[in-house]
């Protein structure tokens, strides 16, 4: 089966699945990036457009959120100047002093990126979102932590350092983000650089750190099923420990509907397939890498 920009995103979509199911991380090197990965001179262009605010522009410093008046300015606008503006400036003086750039959900205003995570959630069959991150040498993200989505991380500029470590459900039976204070053993300890893609599973524990000078990457967040979607290899959970929690899933939707049945005929006409995933999935934010 041929693949759109899956194929040239990880260059072997054939390995990409096989380590989706095992649940294990790995970096692909394709031959070359696609053409909707934006480029770092279109992101910093933004950025000193002096248009991009919050919540599409956010700083982090030890893994809180910077009070927008820290790095933002006013600009002009029809009723007078506006606050809440992103300084070019004071983040990159934030930058330096160890702090991460965030830009959110990059597709809903980046044409480039939008067009891929359109494309790759054609190819998976899942809701996919867009998270830039840059830092400094030396600067670290969140602690070990894990998110609650797959996530394809592109390497845009510099270097980055990454450790993963085995992806288990948690033990209450979510699969939101959070800190994981005893990872265990790594998995995968690498260094990876602009072209590289490295595939973190979703509830794989893992924290990263800049290792030469500015390091951005681009964050793809896989999240659940897309409504409508056939069944296939793709479309089922990206591990096959996450099987079960996805038939809970189904299982509690289920029992809502029947609840909700106002008699026999909507009991017997709710007997047919099930859908693939409740309406409205959100992705979470994979925290800064």
């Amino acid at each position: 089966m041929r693949w759109g920009v899956l194929d040239r995103l990880v260059g072997e979509p054939g390995a990409f699945f096989e380590q989706c199911r095992r649940g294990r991380p790995h970096v692909f090197t394709p031959p070359c990036l696609p053409q909707e990965v934006p480029t770092l001179r279109e992101l910093t262009g933004a950025l000193d457009g002096t248009l991009m605010r919050t919540p599409y522009v956010e700083l982090l410093r030890e893994g809180e959120l910077v009070p927008a008046v820290e790095f933002g300015t006013a600009a002009g606008c029809a009723e007078g100047p506006e606050e809440g503006f992103a300084d070019p400036e004071r983040i990159m003086h934030l930058l330096a002093e160890g702090a991460t750039l965030l830009l959110p959900r990059l597709g809903r205003w980046n044409a480039s990126v939008g067009a891929l995570t359109a494309l790759l959630s054609q190819d998976l069959g899942r809701v996919t979102e867009a998270f830039c991150f840059a830092t400094m040498i030396g600067s670290r993200g969140p602690d070990v932590h894990r998110d609650g989505a797959d996530v394809l991380v592109v390497q845009l500029a510099g270097r980055k350092e990454w450790t993963v470590y085995e992806a288990e459900p948690p033990a209450d039976g979510t699969r939101g983000p959070g800190p994981v204070p005893d990872p265990g053993a790594p998995v995968l300890r690498t260094v990876i650089g602009a072209g590289d893609v490295l595939y973190v599973p979703r509830a794989a524990p893992h924290t990263a750190s800049g290792d030469d000078g500015l390091s951005v990457h681009l964050a793809l967040a896989i999240g659940g099923t897309t409504a409508g979607r056939a069944a296939g290899p793709p479309s089922r959970p990206m591990a096959n420990a996450q099987l079960l929690d996805c038939a809970r899933e189904l299982i509690q939707l289920a029992r809502a509907r029947a609840d909700t049945a106002a008699d026999e005929g909507s009991l017997a006409r709710a007997g047919g397939e099930l859908p693939c995933s409740p309406k409205g999935i959100s992705v979470d934010r994979p925290d800064a890498g």
